[in-house]
């Protein structure tokens, strides 16, 4: 009998197949990978090495090879099996940590977790990550720190009674179901942290960003409704968590209330009304001119900072702000944005600072550093304009930002005509992904905005518009 197995599914991993199993041979002498389908010699490249290969003829995708690569190690009696990914992101070397806390813990699945480092992450990866989180916690009633990373330890008293589907529809969905089938049967998930890599030899991303979320997204809508929204699930994962608390803090009770109510909402309409916010953040987005002819205050939303410096798509905005000043300097920038994260100075600071590098007088900047969101930033930018000449005012954003800024700046009364940051809007997977965080808040905002008025519950009304 082998105690352990590491299962490593494959598919077009001819750059770094090999030193990914010579590197885990290290750490476990039984290791399966399960070629799906390569076409590119994958299989060639560790046909020397001393591991259980399984060739699918075709590719079936990776819940059925995860599924083939943990039947085969069950039917050797294994205790524990470990699954990891053949493209570089996870590493080797992390495996004892997992079979350690795996063997301390033999009711629980051990999950890497990479989100404690949002500084490494592409940030639509990010929150594309977190929006998961939050649904699978629920669905699942606890807590889980990654729900999207496949480096886990699994113990084989649970894949011997789990039963879920595994073809190639749930390519991408197994791992994230198996999280809240497992919390049903009574095994939780015990995060290790492991680090942030995307390396550069690997190949691209089999993951569909529109076809595989939207999967995911059914399955846990089907989950919570045939539960009757399991509302109990939301509350161990979310109200009870150390997130409560920090929104709590930020967004007030109403607003976490109406963040709680807006998820519900969506759930009940399955998602439609989501779905219109969505082709309407992209409408705007695509549409807004990236010229304007106008004199005016340049009103510039924060954006929280990396490391205290603006991150790109702050600086688009900042560097349109002062192009716009070389065309009309009768203009003024107007920079919004406080102290947000682990950040040491404020984003409406780090902006100022940014322009000033770029030779833009200080004169010509205004900022207000004490708001912590767009809201708020729409809010404390009518304050301000109140006490300024009636000039136009040109609020400039990022592409993806344009509908909600909108949106926000009418409910608080700030009269605008909006600007783009860049000069046209790129689909790919980042923005899309962005397109639907900001189409999901719109969500919320509006939500909260016809639930007060409906209930009456003026102190809310007033703290949205």
């Amino acid at each position: 009998m082998k105690p352990i197995a590491v299962v490593i599914p494959a598919y077009n991993e001819v750059n770094t197949i090999r030193n990914i199993v010579l590197r885990t041979l290290l750490h476990c002498d039984y290791v399966i990978v399960v070629d799906d389908g390569s076409n590119d010699g994958t299989a060639a490249k560790i046909a020397d090495l001393p591991v259980a290969l399984i060739r699918n003829e075709t590719n079936q995708g990776k819940a059925a090879s995860l599924w083939k690569g943990m039947e085969t190690a069950l039917k050797e009696g294994v205790l524990l099996v470990i699954t990891m990914d053949a493209d570089g992101q996870h590493l080797p070397e992390d495996i004892p940590r997992f079979i350690k806390l795996g063997q301390a813990n033999p009711n629980y699945i051990i999950t890497g977790s990479r989100l404690t480092n949002k500084a490494a992450f592409p940030l639509q990866r990010f929150y594309a990550n977190k929006f998961a989180n939050f649904w699978i916690s629920w669905a699942a009633g606890y807590p889980i720190e990654d729900s999207q990373a496949g480096f886990r330890l699994y113990p084989a008293v649970l894949l011997k009674i789990l039963n879920l589907k595994h073809d190639k529809s749930n390519s991408f969905v197994f791992e994230s179901e198996v999280l809240i089938e497992a919390a049903q049967l009574g095994f939780r998930a015990l995060p290790v942290t492991i680090p942030v890599i995307y390396p550069v030899d690997a190949r691209p991303s089999h993951f569909s960003p529109v076809l595989d979320i939207l999967r995911i997204t059914r399955m846990v809508a089907w989950r919570l409704a045939s539960r009757g929204f399991f509302l109990q699930g939301l509350y161990r994962s979310f109200i009870k968590s150390s997130v409560f608390k920090k929104r709590l803090n930020i967004i007030g009770a109403d607003g976490l209330a109406v963040l709680l109510l807006s998820n519900v909402v969506i759930l009940a309409t399955g998602g439609l009304f989501l779905l219109y916010l969505f082709r309407h953040v992209y409408r705007v987005a695509k549409a807004t001119p990236f010229v304007v002819d106008s004199v005016g205050y340049l009103l510039v939303p924060g954006m929280r900072l990396q490391h205290d410096t603006v991150s790109p798509y702050y600086a688009s905005r900042l560097d349109k702000a002062r192009e716009w000043l070389k065309s009309y300097p009768d203009s003024q920038i107007i920079i919004l944005g406080g102290k947000t994260g682990t950040s040491s100075i404020s984003e409406a600071q780090a902006g100022m600072d940014y322009l000033l590098s770029q030779g833009v007088p200080e004169s010509k900047i205004l900022i207000e550093d004490h708001s912590f969101h767009t809201l708020e930033n729409m809010q404390r930018a009518r304050m301000l304009l109140s006490g300024l000449d009636n000039k136009q005012v040109i609020l400039i954003t990022n592409r993806y930002h344009l509908a909600r800024s909108q949106a926000l700046a009418k409910g608080v009364r700030v009269k605008h005509i909006l600007c783009a940051a860049e000069e046209q809007l790129k689909l790919t997977f980042e923005t899309i992904i962005l397109l639907v965080k900001e189409a999901y808040l719109l969500h919320w905002y509006y939500v909260g905005t016809g639930w007060s008025r409906w209930t009456g519950n003026q102190k809310m009304l007033r703290r949205i518009s």
